[in-house]
């Protein structure tokens, strides 16, 4: 098992007056499994290249167990990385490619078949030996070259959104055998996505990069329910931010109150025919049942409120004036950056 610091990572690419990481820092416990989350040009493919040594940074160190590793050659380092696709050799078999990274290092064909079979039994697929890629699905494909990356007993195994290609009962299956692989071998894991659910899924911790920076990192169910900033609530899905005065009466809190802003997640706002205490009146532009709920688009004062109510719900037609509640145990305070 490593730790991992990143520490204060900047790195410019030529011809761009942006730097795509900007004071990057962030620390990887012992067999932590850690999920990066940021949209398209947020930097997570950069960090992925320095670390594993196809760029180097401008400034900043990458430690392993508290020793830099920029001046190691790539293929030392001991970080793997598992792309999007599989990428196994189509003209080597099952067995080939697992045991690709095993040869390089000269270990002996006694050691390489025991640890290909041991590899096979963790992946749940023993006995495809003799498989060459074009005969396995996208899920198998995928386990096969997650097999190839642990067999050479990396330091840190990286991540790229290696399940965006498959369809969603495979992601779902694949998303625990990776969790439960990773649990067993206790391997340091750093899991890179755009997906928010993926990301609450797989990780211990989760850290929200935005524009080359790192906006938001804490355990997924805090970063879910209580986002910090407007701009990690806004990528965590909130979309209904409410001022002060919005929120309290002028009798209920002091002046410094009314500054601050207030955030609701849109499975906690209800849209209900009767008002009540702390709702507003609004129109129904658009009312969506999504199957486990129904999700209420309602024009409020200009802007438009977005509610997910569970299933039984009403489905209110387009037009119909509705009152929109937002219960105060619900709202949580946000910084504006």
């Amino acid at each position: 098992m490593t730790a991992v610091n990143i520490l204060s990572l900047h790195k410019t690419y030529p011809n761009q007056s942006a730097p795509v990481l900007t004071d990057f820092s962030l620390s990887i416990n012992n067999g932590e499994m850690i999920a990066l989350l940021g949209p398209s040009r947020s930097g997570k493919s950069t960090l992925l290249k320095l670390i594993t040594g196809i760029e180097r940074p401008d400034s900043g160190d990458i430690q392993f167990d508290g020793s830099s590793i920029l001046n190691i050659d790539p293929n030392k380092r001991g970080a793997v990385l598992m792309f999007q696709k599989s990428y196994l050799f189509p003209f080597l078999n099952v067995a080939e490619n697992i045991s690709f990274g095993l040869k390089v290092q000269g270990v002996s064909s006694e050691t390489i078949g025991a640890e290909v079979k041991r590899m096979l039994d963790l992946i749940g697929l023993p006995g495809i030996e003799k498989r060459k890629p074009g005969q396995l699905s996208g899920g198998e494909g995928q386990r096969v070259a997650l097999a190839r990356a642990l067999v050479t007993n990396p330091k840190l195994l990286l991540l790229d959104e290696p399940l965006s290609s498959l369809d969603t009962s495979v992601r779902m299956n694949l998303q625990e055998a990776i969790r439960d692989i990773q649990r067993e071998l206790g391997v340091t894991t750093m899991f890179v996505t755009h997906d928010l659910g993926e990301a609450m899924a797989m990780s211990y911790r989760m850290a929200l990069l935005l524009n080359g920076e790192i906006v938001a990192l804490d355990r997924p169910e805090n970063l879910f329910h209580h986002p910090r900033s407007l701009a990690a609530a806004k990528f965590m899905g909130v979309s209904t931010f409410l001022n002060g005065n919005q929120v309290w009466g002028p009798k209920e809190a002091e002046v410094e109150s009314y500054k601050k802003l207030y955030a609701i997640r849109p499975e906690h706002i209800l849209v209900q025919k009767e008002a009540s205490e702390n709702s507003v009146e609004g129109v129904v532009s658009d009312c969506i049942f999504r199957g486990e709920y129904v999700e209420y688009q309602v024009a409020v004062d200009g802007t438009t409120v977005r509610a997910q109510m569970p299933m039984p719900a009403t489905m209110f037609p387009h037009g119909e004036r509705v009152y929109v509640n937002f219960p105060r145990q619900y709202l949580f305070e946000v910084s504006h950056r």
